[in-house]
């Protein structure tokens, strides 16, 4: 399956793939700590093993931009944890844009933050995500940051529809 990432528009029936698309595939499988897994049906994988296949298909053909949308969905947390690093590392040679209402990937994971409800608030670096949330949102959200569970509830006033035309 991972092979499949190097076909780009040159299948055809019957496709061999070269001996350097291998290579290629085998270093990716390798870097993302899933080459014992290489002749695994892709049936017998975890959820975890499976978004690692699909990533590694993803990088594969080395894109200048890599776009995710909630990649580590119902996944476990040391699965999620592993992921994050691996893109992490992805991300010093490759633009990653990603999707997630994970609040804990965002305090720790991510470099700039943008979020979305009804308009597009741009934070830049994610320090600043926790001002920038309360602002896109119109009241404090509960934050889980770098392992630590805590609560962020300050006073205030409820949300309703009437606040969506202010």
């Amino acid at each position: 399956m991972v092979l499949m990432g190097n076909l780009k528009n040159k299948a055809k029936i019957f496709h061999k793939f070269s001996q350097d698309d291998i290579l290629k595939t085998e270093d990716v499988l390798e870097k993302i700590n899933i080459y014992h897994l290489r002749d695994r049906h892709i049936a017998k994988l975890s959820g975890g093993q499976i978004q690692k296949s699909l990533i590694a298909r993803a990088i594969v053909s080395k894109p200048d931009v890599l776009i995710l949308d909630e990649p580590t969905a119902s996944l476990d947390p040391d699965s999620k944890k592993e992921i994050y690093e691996i893109l992490w590392e992805l991300n010093k040679n490759t633009t990653i844009i990603l999707v997630s209402h994970d609040m804990g990937v965002i305090s720790s994971y991510v470099k700039n933050v943008a979020c979305l409800n009804q308009k597009l608030f741009y934070h830049g670096d994610s320090s600043s995500v926790g001002n920038g949330i309360q602002m896109a949102y119109g009241c404090p959200v509960e934050i889980i940051a770098h392992g630590k569970p805590h609560r962020v509830f300050e006073e205030h006033n409820q949300f309703t529809e009437d606040d969506n035309d202010k």
